[in-house]
Formats: C-alpha cells, structure tokens, sequence
C-alpha cells in the first residue's frame, strides 16, 4: 500500500538507498494520487534541518520529471551545533531562504523541523530555546505550521509551545514520550505523528500514547530514512516502509489499515494543505 507519510527526508533517503530507489518511490505515490483523482491521496512531508538545504532539495526533487502533487516541502533549522552556532544567524539564513522559494513561486507546507533535543546536548538549552522560539514566530508571521522536533525535552517543549500563544497549528513529530504528555500537548492544540518506533519492545509507553490521541490530531511517518520499523530496525528506511506503522498502530487502536490510512491521509491534507 502506498500511504501517507508526515515526515520523509527525501535527500537522506536518496544517500542511503540510491536515486533508483527515490524515483522508483516517487513514482508509486504519483501512481496512487492519480488514482485518487488528488482527492485526499496519500502525501509525503519533506521537512528542512538546515536553513541552507531547501535549495538542494528542490534541486534533487526537480531531477525526476513529471508533476509531484503528493509532496509538501518545509524549511526548518534542527537543533545541530552548527545552527546553534549563532541562533540569530541561523533564523535570518532560515528567513531568507523562506523567502528566495517565495519569489520563484514555491509554497511551503511548514516550517521545521525545529526543536529541543537533550539527547544530543548540542549547544546551550538557552540557544536551543532561542532557536526554537524563532521557528514558532516565523511560522507564525506565515500562517504555516511548525513541526517540531523534541527528545529528553517535554517539559521545556511544552513550557515554550505554550509561552508562544501561537495561531499556528504545532506538529510534535516522531512523538517520544507517553501518554500523559501526549495529553499536555493534545490540550494545547497540538496534532502529534507517530514513527517506526512504535514497533520497538520498550516501546509501551509510547504505544500507550498512540491508543490516546484522538483521531482528528493523529498523524504516522518514517522519519525517513531513520526509525524503520520492525522487523527491518537498523537498516535505511523510506515511506516504503511506513505500512508496518500504520499496522501497528491500527491494531493498538482497534481500526484497520484502510480506516487509518483514510484517517491520516485526511490529517495530513487539512494541515499541510
């Protein structure tokens, strides 16, 4: 099946699989959205981790011929130390970046992925906190999402999603933690998308997480080409692989593939447009 995925690195998946292997992927979900009639088909979410690769990943997707209706692009600046370097420099580098794709016509779905990560402990929490704060003001000045990346980092993610009083809709992606925080961010408004992980065996709280959140905030994803999901963890992922997701957490959450599939698929159209 060819499935919606919320969050894809398509340029990393063509390092690690090929470009045989991005194209020949393309090419099914151009396949499915036909079928469809691009009412609602399957979409995929390619998101920015630095402010400077939009430009190459327009560059590296403009190589396969053809209309590409199921893709939606975002520009984001992650928490790397290179981007902490100077969290004002990287928000400017960001804005104009934003705003290049704007004059040649290029719509972006959102902003991100940006965010907190503690795992990593690139930079000061203060940097990261900047960094990150930017992120939600200029989705918001744009009316764009954000998606937000968060690991080790709830209670500060939450503090700042909160402090911000955005109008913007807030994706926390590759969702890490279990259900009472999916609760906190669910009661700010937040829309929360679930990776391979969810197959992993100490993954229960999470899995506890994805039977809570409630179906008009739900989204799935590979977090290409990272998390794939059992039994292939450890290997290179791609949207590909996003089908054992949607099963395993269609059975935690008492539906089918199909009806999932629909739900997410109509998730992913309302937010990323």
């Amino acid at each position: 099946m060819v499935l919606t995925d919320s969050h894809a690195h398509l340029s990393l998946v063509a390092e690690e699989l090929g470009l045989d292997a991005l194209g020949a992927l393309l090419g099914d979900y151009a396949e499915a959205w036909r079928a469809e009639g691009g009412k609602e088909g399957p979409l995929i979410l390619d998101p920015g981790v630095d402010p400077g690769d939009l430009g190459p990943r327009l560059e590296l997707l403009a190589a396969f011929a053809g209309s590409r209706p199921f893709l939606r692009l975002a520009a984001g600046a992650w928490p790397s130390a290179q981007n902490l370097a100077s969290p004002e420099a990287s928000l400017a580098a960001l804005s104009a970046s934003v705003a290049a794709a704007s004059r040649r016509g290029i719509r972006l779905a959102a902003i991100g992925e940006g965010g907190l990560d503690y795992y990593h402990g690139e930079g000061t929490r203060a940097d990261q906190a900047a960094l990150f704060e930017g992120q939600l003001a200029l989705a918001s000045r744009l009316g764009l999402p954000l998606i937000v990346h968060s690991r080790e980092a709830a209670a500060d993610t939450l503090a700042i999603v909160a402090g911000a009083h955005s109008s913007s809709p807030v994706l926390i992606h590759c969702f890490g933690y279990g259900a009472e925080e999916a609760s906190a961010f669910l009661d700010l408004g937040c829309w929360i998308s679930f990776a391979g992980n969810l197959t992993y065996k100490k993954s229960e709280a999470l899995r506890q997480a994805c039977a809570h959140v409630r179906a008009e905030r739900f989204l799935l994803e590979t977090d290409a080409p990272y998390m794939n999901p059992m039994p292939r963890r450890g290997r290179p992922s791609s949207p590909a692989d996003i089908e054992r997701t949607y099963a395993a957490a269609a059975e935690l959450r008492g539906a089918s593939v199909a009806e999932l599939a629909e739900t997410v698929s109509r998730n992913a159209h309302e937010l990323f447009g």
